[in-house]
């Protein structure tokens, strides 16, 4: 793996956290962890974006609108369409609702009926086939409370987490049903729930993933989401960035738990991450627009907290998710969130999220061995948990039906970006910056990467952020080569281009049912190697080609 030179602090705590695993094992009258899988070497090769990169993240609020049994078939569907991916079921939801196994199932607590929604999900999906390593197409993370509680959340402890896996979990997914359970997420977002009390924090996560309360499961921890601040902000050891900088003690504490008990999908730690808000007064920083989701400054920060934290992840033998992300915190902004720029933004985010590159040091990570597993997008109410009614979050990729009738969900523009990186990008090799150049010198240069599938197609993804269309050449391998384009459609020809209220891929659209059409791509003649390639305002390509005959 590429990476900086160790720094002795992190040399001695990786050794530190090397003989708690080491003595855990070695401690007599204790069972021995489980092996954690030893991964193939990999070929001398750049990036990998790995299967399973994708992913989405529900409240538990929810899970009756994506997956009763009239939603459920769309829902599979939409899944089906991105092949292979992580379910992330939780967020500020899980802080909130108890699970109680008698309960009727309603909007606002958590019962096996809901956890039986979600296995039949995940079967739904995996019938069809298992990714090329043998783990399920889809694998599931289930996040459990863990927060200080409070006179109106007194079930919050150890306790309500081992319930809700002795009584829900493991009944719903009994024997070979639990290689899809990607782990247990400790409570969400820790640096609000315990504030300044790390100490506390740190206690109640040892206590929480000892196997005497979460068991054999996998674990996921710490699901930190920092504030919206400039990168330079975050670099700064000395400002008030919540956990940012608490990393590396966090993961002295669960790495010991996490790495052992690693299942099919690995152990990592997660990240959230959210450039703007939908309200933002008093810090212009925050405030959410169509330019400003696009702007560089906002995947700046992303570059650096991405790279900061997969780097001290990686300290700890420990791979990395950005496990909860969208277009502006606080459920999105109207016009922004909801808009064809959201799904320019969420291609190039996962681009950035799969390659960090830290702006202080671009060239630590230039051949992108620094990197996330995957990324989630979430998917929330409008307003408030327990008002599904109310309509969806502005930023969902996936919208449910707010009606009585919980019909089938449909996708949203920023589903797109997930189609098109699931059925191009994931599970290709080789990923780099690429260089494109612009025919105007005073146009803004386009984002490119390139990567290689597992066939030797080579691919070169190139993502217009401007306002207006873009005339570029592109370096290109072969005679020959097949374009794809991810497009603003605005249904009523007013011309809106980054807020265009939808999204088509080859002039496509995913069908009420969920199903997915078929990508239909042009041929694309090149000259000398290269080709000029005209991207309109917000729209996005993959070429592929084959220097094969």
């Amino acid at each position: 793996m590429e990476r900086h030179r160790a720094r002795p602090w992190r040399t001695a705590r990786a050794l530190a956290c090397a003989l708690a695993l080491a003595a855990a094992a070695a401690a007599p009258g204790t069972a021995a962890p489980a092996a954690v899988p030893v991964p193939a070497t990999a070929p001398a090769r750049g990036g990998r974006i790995p299967d399973h990169f994708v992913g989405l993240s529900i409240e538990w609020s929810l899970v009756e609108r994506y997956m009763n049994p009239s939603a459920r078939p769309a829902f599979v569907n939409l899944l089906r369409n991105l092949h292979t991916g992580i379910l992330r079921i939780g967020g500020s939801s899980q802080d909130q609702m108890p699970f109680d196994a008698t309960a009727v199932n309603t909007n606002r607590v958590i019962t096996p009926e809901d956890l039986a929604y979600v296995r039949s999900t995940l079967d739904a999906t995996g019938k069809v086939a298992h990714d090329s390593h043998g783990k399920p197409r889809w694998g599931t993370v289930l996040g459990t409370a863990m927060s200080p509680p409070t006179d109106g959340k007194p079930w919050v402890g150890p306790e309500h987490a081992r319930t809700f896996l002795t009584q829900g979990v493991a009944p719903a997914f009994p024997r070979k049903a639990a290689k899809d359970i990607a782990g247990i997420e400790l409570g969400n977002e820790p640096d609000l729930s315990y504030g300044a009390d790390l100490d506390r924090y740190l206690g109640d996560l040892a206590t929480y993933a000892d196997p005497s309360v979460t068991g054999p499961f996998p674990v996921i921890a710490p699901n930190t989401s920092e504030d919206i601040l400039p990168w330079t902000t975050l670099a700064d050891p000395t400002a008030a960035t919540r956990y940012f900088h608490d990393w590396p003690q966090i993961l002295d504490t669960a790495a010991p738990f996490m790495s052992p008990r690693a299942g099919a999908f690995g152990a990592w730690a997660s990240d959230h991450f959210y450039p703007l808000a939908r309200t933002c007064a008093n810090k212009p920083y925050r405030c959410a627009s169509t330019t400003s989701l696009l702007s560089d400054e906002h995947l700046a920060s992303l570059d650096y907290e991405a790279y900061t934290h997969a780097d001290e992840a990686a300290e700890h033998g420990l791979g990395y998710r950005l496990e909860e992300t969208g277009t502006a915190a606080n459920r999105g902004a109207a016009g922004v969130s909801d808009v064809a720029a959201s799904a320019t933004y969420a291609l190039s985010l996962m681009f950035h999220t799969a390659c960090p590159r830290p702006p202080d040091r671009p060239e630590a990570n230039a051949s992108c061995t620094t990197a996330a597993k995957g990324v989630n997008f979430h998917n929330a109410e409008v307003r408030a948990f327990f008002h599904p009614e109310e309509g969806n979050a502005y930023y969902n990729a996936i919208d449910y039906d707010p009606t009585e009738t919980m019909g089938a969900p449909r996708a949203a523009p920023l589903y797109y970006a997930m189609l098109l990186f699931a059925r191009f990008a994931q599970g290709t090799w080789d990923l780099r910056p690429a260089t494109v150049t612009p025919a105007s010198a005073q146009d803004r240069t386009p984002e490119a990467w390139q990567l290689t599938t597992e066939s030797g197609e080579h691919r070169l993804f190139v993502i217009n952020k401007a306002d207006h269309p873009v005339r570029v050449t592109v370096p290109l391998k072969g005679a020959q080569a097949e374009i794809s384009r991810m497009t603003p459609y605005d249904p009523d020809g007013a011309g809106r281009t980054l807020d265009a209220a939808q999204v088509r891929i080859d002039g496509r659209q995913v069908a009420d049912d969920g199903t997915w059409p078929g990508f239909h791509p042009a041929v694309l003649p090149t000259t000398g190697n290269r080709t000029a390639l005209t991207l309109a305002a917000g729209e996005a390509a993959v070429v592929t080609s084959s220097t094969r005959p």
